[in-house]
């Protein structure tokens, strides 16, 4: 069987980075999960933190900048963005059928309050849990 790419992708790698974290524990074969930040690459020592209280360690994921020809080798792209804060991210018209889009809040762009912020990166972690599980559903059933 083919092994199939799956990038999570974000406005700057935080949100996409929880994403392929928790894509890791799907049970899934044949699979690789990258992650990537859209218009800059940077890591929240916030969404580390939430990630290690389920026990997930996202520490020694690299913050990346994706190039966007390295999307011609995407079997699925999912496009995570806060509808109503981030700036949009358009990709070329040949990657459109490979888009899932997630609606998924920006925490820095929704507090600088330090204390609303780690809340905000809880939520925004237990909402990727969810869609990861039921990405995992839709992967399973395709194989």
């Amino acid at each position: 069987m083919t092994n199939q790419t799956i990038y999570f992708i974000s406005s700057n790698h935080e949100r996409s980075l929880i994403a392929e974290g928790w894509a890791s524990r799907l049970n899934t074969q044949n699979i690789t999960f990258r992650s990537a930040g859209w218009f800059s690459a940077k890591t929240s020592p916030f969404s580390i933190e939430a990630m290690k209280e389920i026990c997930i360690d996202l520490s020694s994921i690299q913050p990346y900048h994706l190039k966007k020809e390295e999307l011609d080798e995407a079997d699925i792209i999912v496009l995570i963005q806060d509808f109503d804060k981030d700036e949009k991210i358009s990709l070329s018209p040949t990657t459109a059928k490979k888009i899932l889009t997630w609606n998924i809040m920006n925490p820095d762009k929704h507090s600088a309050d330090p204390n609303e912020k780690w809340v905000l990166f809880q939520e925004i972690c237990d909402d990727i849990a969810l869609r990861i599980k039921d990405l995992g559903k839709t992967l399973s059933s395709t194989v």
